[in-house]
């Protein structure tokens, strides 16, 4: 079965240097925050972290991110979770793509013959929803 939900991902500028990504991963597991998704983009000296959190909190993210010296932006995301499987990727990026939704980004990780969880970050967000909810894939 496949669920899809809109999360938010927060993408973060960190430095690129040993100990940057603990010290912000550890405010983040202080907070009793779940980081279910993650991926980097580093550039010389500095890094882009973006990640999604599990479920609503009472807490104020942005704002404790500011608090800690931190600068984030915050966009709306998709999570996909389904069986992993081959051609998943295909027929998930063949959908959106007849319908001229533009994947921005996408992250994911599975273990073979489990569940999948992959996270999109599309220009039509609304729509893609709509249509991967259609689809069933």
């Amino acid at each position: 079965m496949t669920k899809i939900s809109k999360v938010i991902q927060y993408s973060v500028f960190l430095v690129n240097e040993p100990g940057s990504l603990e010290r912000f991963s550890k405010m983040i597991a202080d907070a009793g925050l779940d980081i279910v998704g993650i991926s980097s983009d580093v550039r010389y000296e500095s890094a882009v972290v973006k990640f999604v959190i599990a479920g609503e909190k009472d807490i104020n993210l942005p704002s404790l991110i500011a608090k800690n010296g931190y600068t984030a932006i915050r966009t709306d995301a998709i999570c996909i979770q389904a069986q992993n499987r081959v051609g998943f990727l295909f027929q998930l990026s063949k959908l959106l793509g007849e319908h001229k939704i533009n994947i921005n980004n996408i992250y994911s990780a599975a273990v073979e013959d489990t569940q999948a969880r992959i996270f999109l970050v599309v220009d039509d967000l609304e729509k893609a929803v709509s249509l991967l909810e259609e689809a069933n894939l």
